[in-house]
């Protein structure tokens, strides 16, 4: 089994070749989170939007309910 190199990271507006640890694009200047460390999306915010999302869904069945 041969091992595939990594792809080379590029910059997602620009395009520009990017080093795996830079924080920001040398181009455009785009933040990278992932480079630092950083999760943009961690689950415990995904699970807390959609309560949110859900909770809200059923406060407005409620009221659609109560008005018939």
């Amino acid at each position: 089994m041969t091992v595939q190199p990594l792809p080379e990271p590029k910059c997602t507006v620009c395009g520009t070749a990017v080093t795996l640890d830079a924080a920001r694009c040398p181009s455009c200047g785009l933040s990278r989170p992932a480079a630092t460390g950083s999760h943009v999306l961690a689950r415990g915010w995904v699970w807390a939007l959609a309560l949110v999302l859900i909770v809200g869904w059923a406060l407005a069945l409620v009221v659609v309910a109560g008005a018939r």
